[in-house]
């Protein structure tokens, strides 16, 4: 119960330092050259900001069972989830909108690139305070442990990890796609349909990032292989959803609702496939 209620004293500083990381980079792009795209059509800047900060504090909820169950130093901790947020979040988000979106955020590559690099600091200053407040109990650091032992067994799962992601996204947003294509076909929202030849490359593009920032979290938990599977899975919900879902206030509850469904699915089958594949068992972990 101490724990639960300390959240009422942790959350706001988390989302405090992801404030602070936003307000940081909002004034350091620009002097290195950016020019900060237009927002959203009919979003209001104050209201974003505040869905932002309720995001991340969500954000922060969902992610610390990750920090207190890697068997790993507060800076080894801090830059692998800092990396596995900031790439799932922003990194991956922002290269599916340029094939789904029009709005300005993701207009031009120079916006594109600006909205990557907008969410690093917020990024690394939540991960650094998460991996702060939520610190492992007496885990000792350890050496990374996978289930794989051979070149042969790396090579076949990681094959198998970069079709699952493509594989289960497509399956999703099948299911999902008659009740939300209207919206993208109206061409509402600053919404748009790309073609079957732009996403096949592009999901497993993602899938490819999104397998090297997952594979340290696998490889330095300690804990059961069930509970590496839902924290592992919720987590990338939380993250593929934030822009998309979380915070995107001014999408129809029906785009939101259906899409949150569809990552939450993504989010929990491609994490256990991935606990599966690499995930040592707890006994190889004590070796």
């Amino acid at each position: 119960m101490m724990r639960y209620l300390s959240f009422l004293w942790k959350l706001p500083l988390c989302g405090l330092a992801f404030f602070i990381g936003m307000a940081l980079g909002g004034i350091l792009l620009p002097t290195l050259g950016f020019t900060p795209p237009a927002m959203p059509a009919g979003t209001d800047a104050g209201i974003i900001t505040y869905w932002f900060l309720i995001g991340s504090m969500i954000l922060a909820v969902i992610l610390a069972p990750l920090s207190r169950r890697l068997g790993a130093g507060w800076l080894i901790r801090w830059l692998f989830l800092s990396l596995f947020v900031w790439v799932f979040s922003a990194v991956g988000m922002v290269l599916e909108s340029f094939f789904f979106m029009t709005t300005g955020a993701v207009s031009s590559l120079e916006n594109g690139l600006f909205t990557m690099l907008n969410f690093l600091l917020p990024s690394l200053f939540l991960c650094g305070m998460i991996v702060s407040l939520f610190r492992p109990d007496g885990m000792p650091t350890r050496q990374p442990s996978f289930a794989p032992s051979s070149l042969a067994g790396w090579l076949w799962r990681i094959a198998a990890a970069l079709l699952t992601y493509p594989l289960v996204y497509f399956i999703f947003g099948l299911l999902v796609q008659p009740l939300i294509v209207g919206f993208y076909a109206a061409g509402q929202y600053e919404l748009t349909i790309p073609a079957w030849g732009q996403m096949i490359p592009l999901q497993l593009g993602r899938s490819l990032l999104f397998l090297l920032v997952s594979l340290p979290i696998i490889g330095f938990w300690q804990g059961s292989r069930r509970t590496l599977w839902l924290s592992l899975g919720f987590a990338i919900f939380a993250c593929t959803g934030f822009m998309a879902v979380i915070t995107a206030y001014w999408f129809p509850w029906q785009m939101r609702l259906f899409h949150g469904l569809e990552l939450l699915a993504d989010g929990l089958v491609y994490a256990g496939m991935l606990t599966w594949l690499f995930a040592a068992n707890q006994a190889d972990r004590k070796r």
